[in-house]
């Protein structure tokens, strides 16, 4: 009995003592289950709301780079790759990628980018913009990107920062897709300097120095202003140049010189007034014997251009030769102080070493036939370019009646060639009073070379 009362009073006294929780943290259950279920929910809303933009920003926003190519024209390219401060030195083309890249010419070098929307067969794709660096030229390449999808609204977006020197701007591409190429005078992370930016086809001159910008616009649409206040946005129109003045915090905004060449753009003409372009110049064929040359208006490697070539095995001097002449007595320039020629153009292949023998007979020449002021005999300015090596050790780079030597170019790239002003080339007792004729031929055995540009401007030398 003793045992048995002994396990009752146990049982009774378990079935009296409260119940003990096993949890002694410092926070209720009930509060721990919100907290789960709050957690919870705010990681599905961040996962669906990223979800959605992410989605949203891949169609619509996201981007893929475009071909960036640079072309060696002459000379030695200097590049920075990426935060890589070593210089490269370059002497043949190369694909530039969207990394920030530094680019830098001398004064006897020159390179320009070429811009397609497709980088797959770049060769093929066409041409959006094309970018020269001139001599002793300073410039970084940020990017190059386009839309991913058709549907989006972004445009084709092409960026440089940190320019100094001089930069010739070619944009012919654009189409139904909006387009924004953006030019930075000082590096991209400042706010200091001037942003130049172009959103149409056409022609422009940029040249930067350490207080001022200027923007020449031949043909086409592009607005400037300080980096710091993009209220002061001014609009240039073609024909107008555009001279900001850091330090002194101005914009000025003027006419200027047109192109005195009917229809020398050649690669901004299209349908009909291309078609012009042949009435415009007179071309003639000229050989002592067969077989003859040719010209042709073509579209090459993205842009418009007269072709000037003779092949089948030529063994003869032979000329194809494009004028332009000025009515009456001639184009007067006796009221302007800058005469300067732009000229863009490609000699795909020269039999012939140099110029030839007597250095006439170049892939390329130009000739402006003027009268000076005596007005008695007419002149000439030539210039001759060539890219193919003297084989023979005694060929000459500068003809008789020339006052500088040819130009030596690389085969197969696009070359644009300023003139500067020939006011202050040529001697003074012969200075050009009227223009008579413009001309650019092609002579030789064998030769192909296309021009896609033939510029003749006239104006105060500032603006030159």
């Amino acid at each position: 009995m003793d045992v048995m009362q002994q396990a009752e009073e146990v049982l009774e006294a378990a079935t009296n003592e409260e119940p003990r929780s096993s949890y002694s943290g410092p926070l209720p259950p009930d509060r721990i289950a919100w907290i789960v279920m709050l957690a919870a929910f705010a990681l599905f809303c961040t996962v669906t709301l990223s979800t959605i933009f992410g989605v949203y920003h891949y169609l619509f926003r996201s981007t893929v780079a475009m071909s960036a190519t640079l072309q060696v024209a002459t000379g030695t390219i200097g590049i920075v790759p990426g935060a890589d401060p070593t210089v490269v030195a370059v002497r043949e083309n190369r694909e530039l990628t969207n990394s920030i890249t530094g680019i830098s010419t001398d004064s006897l070098s020159q390179a320009t980018i070429l811009i397609r929307e497709s980088p797959a067969e770049a060769e093929a794709a066409t041409l959006l913009a094309a970018v020269t660096l001139q001599g002793d030229t300073q410039v970084t390449f940020n990017n190059a990107n386009r839309p991913r999808f058709e549907w989006s609204q972004n445009p084709q977006h092409v960026l440089f920062s940190a320019l100094k020197g001089e930069l010739d701007v070619l944009v012919t591409g654009v189409g139904d897709r909006s387009f924004l190429m953006d030019i930075y005078s000082d590096d991209l992370n400042s706010d200091k300097g001037v942003n130049v930016q172009i959103r149409s086809n056409g022609r422009y001159r940029l040249s930067v120095t350490e207080d001022e910008v200027r923007v020449l616009n031949l043909s086409g649409e592009a607005y400037a202003y300080f980096r710091d206040d993009d209220s002061r946005r001014e609009l240039v129109r073609g024909g107008q140049e555009l001279v900001a003045r850091i330090g002194a915090r101005s914009i000025s905004n003027r006419s200027t010189t047109d192109n005195f060449l009917k229809n020398g753009s050649f690669s901004l003409l299209e349908g009909s007034r291309a078609t012009s372009a042949l009435t415009d110049w007179q071309c003639s064929v000229v050989q002592r014997q067969a077989p003859p040359g040719n010209y042709s208006l073509v579209r090459f490697d993205g842009r418009i251009g007269l072709r000037l070539s003779r092949f089948n095995n030529a063994q003869s001097n032979g000329a194809v030769r494009c004028t332009q002449s000025f009515a009456g007595e001639g184009l007067s320039v006796s009221e302007y102080d800058s005469l300067r020629v732009l000229t863009t153009f490609r000699t795909n292949y020269q039999s012939l070493s140099v110029c030839g023998r007597a250095a006439s007979e170049c892939p390329l020449m130009l000739q402006i036939s003027y009268f000076d002021e005596n007005a008695r005999d007419i002149r000439h300015w030539y210039r001759g370019f060539y890219y193919a090596d003297d084989v023979s050790a005694d060929a000459r780079k500068r003809c008789d009646s020339c006052i500088q030597d040819h130009v030596d170019i690389n085969q197969g790239v696009w070359y644009t060639f300023d003139s500067d002003n020939l006011f202050n080339l040529i001697a003074d007792i012969n200075k050009p009073e009227r223009i008579k004729s413009v001309s650019f031929y092609a002579s030789g055995h064998q030769f192909d070379t296309i021009v896609s540009e033939m510029i003749l401007l006239l104006g105060e030398s500032s603006a030159g």
